[in-house]
């Protein structure tokens, strides 16, 4: 009898244990995936950098991986389900994990800070914030590094603080690397 309180209380413990440790992991990536998400929104990525494809192509290996081992582990009765259900979860894990990895590349790498003059336009409403929802303006500038437009998100106040009458360009500063710049910041001036 006692055995057998020792044994449920050993399975309690590794439960807590696991659930514990399974929603730290979940914390962590909850964390990472919103910090690297406002990286993104300041960063412009060299036009040869194959984001979506990087992604894609991590979410499929991580889903295959993962049904190999499927197939190897558990043979025979409702194989294709069990395939299916697990490429698809892995091929979600793997792909959620590398969004945004070239941003924070482009964040974390060393790289030189560059500052230039850029022409703007703003636009009504922003980019868009989450799933429902858009800034107020955006503020669309051109990064020298790598030559592409980002749209970068602003409001009204801001705006009407910033710009006063005749100011027709921005002074942006960036750290590049070969990946892309992170805007750090940008001032209007006169021109």
């Amino acid at each position: 009898m006692l055995q057998m309180k020792l044994s449920t209380l050993e399975e309690k413990s590794k439960k807590i244990v696991f659930s514990v440790i399974a929603f730290l992991l979940f914390g962590a990536w909850f964390y990472y995936a919103g910090w690297a998400s406002s990286i993104s929104a300041r960063t412009v990525l060299m036009p040869e950098i194959p984001e979506w494809t990087t992604y894609l192509l991590i979410g499929s290996i991580s889903g295959l991986t993962a049904v190999t081992g499927t197939l190897y582990r558990r043979p025979g009765g409702k194989i294709a389900k069990r395939t299916l259900d697990s490429f698809i979860g892995w091929f979600c894990l793997g792909f959620g994990l590398s969004v945004n990895i070239y941003a924070t590349a482009a964040y974390l790498l060393p790289g030189k800070i560059i500052s230039y003059e850029s022409s703007y336009e703003i636009t009504y409403p922003g980019p868009s914030i989450g799933r429902f929802s858009h800034c107020e303006a955006g503020l669309w500038i051109e990064d020298t590094n790598t030559h592409r437009r980002i749209e970068l998100c602003t409001n009204k106040m801001d705006l009407e603080e910033n710009i006063k009458q005749g100011m027709k360009t921005v002074w942006v500063s960036a750290r590049a690397n070969k990946i892309g710049s992170y805007i750090v910041s940008y001032t209007f001036i006169y021109k």
